[in-house]
């Protein structure tokens, strides 16, 4: 196993399989160690593969990576040349501020209702005072009233919010999409890379642990499980 694929093993919190750490050949040369492939040069891995990748079935028993892990993975296809378009950060931060009036609207809404239930009557009661006889022909509302209006009103609010969330979804989906493709490449190039030791020990070819990971990782990231519920800018750490 060379450096790089040490390294990632050692990032993700797995052990390198131990075949994989067999002594150079006795020829008196260092071991060839192959250069990154880009990360974008998806087309050539995969036609390289000599069998398919592990099918979404096939990736049932691997778990889903922890934070830690994705943080590690990230860093790895940053340092692979992979980074989300540079506007999409700004894109969904403009949507920021809408959904951020409309939360503190909800808030007042909440916080006011019994308020502006008893104003409503102090300003009558004023009014009566006054000699104002407009007051008799208005409809007073209940507390019940004040209360069913709030309701509404939050309702209104919160289906605006879903709204925004769906736009930024919308906006995240693409670069996510892109994202596992990426990781897919990275996970091709991983096991191309593992692969001639195990022919040359005439061992069955097994992928790596981190591998596995990395594939469920990128179905992670096409399924939506990253997606989040909430501030739009909530997306950019998945990105």
């Amino acid at each position: 196993m060379n450096n790089f694929a040490a390294k990632l093993a050692q990032a993700v919190g797995l052990t390198p399989p131990q075949n994989s750490a067999a002594p150079p050949r006795a020829t008196g040369h260092a071991e060839p160690v192959s250069a990154p492939v880009p990360i974008r040069a998806v087309s050539s891995i995969a036609a390289s593969r000599p069998s398919p990748a592990p099918s979404a079935a096939a990736l049932g028993g691997v778990p889903f990576p922890n934070q830690a892990q994705r943080t590690a993975f990230d860093a790895l296809l940053r340092e692979r040349g992979w980074a989300p378009p540079e506007d999409i950060a700004a894109q969904l931060a403009a949507l920021d501020a809408p959904w951020g009036r409309l939360q503190l609207a909800i808030g007042e809404t909440r916080k006011n209702q019994s308020a502006n239930y008893h104003a409503h009557l102090a300003d009558i009661a004023s009014r009566t005072a006054a000699g104002d006889s407009t007051v008799k022909a208005e409809d007073s509302w209940t507390r019940e009233d004040w209360q069913d209006d709030a309701d509404e009103r939050c309702r209104v609010f919160k289906s605006k919010c879903k709204e925004i969330e769906a736009q930024a979804w919308e906006l995240a989906k693409p670069v996510l999409e892109a994202k596992a493709d990426a990781v897919d490449a990275l996970a091709d190039w991983l096991e191309a890379e593992a692969r001639p030791r195990f022919e040359q020990l005439h061992v069955a070819f097994h992928p790596p642990a981190y591998t596995l990971l990395a594939r469920k990782y990128a179905q992670e990231l096409r399924s939506g499980g990253l997606r989040t519920v909430g501030k739009p800018t909530a997306m950019i750490e998945s990105l």
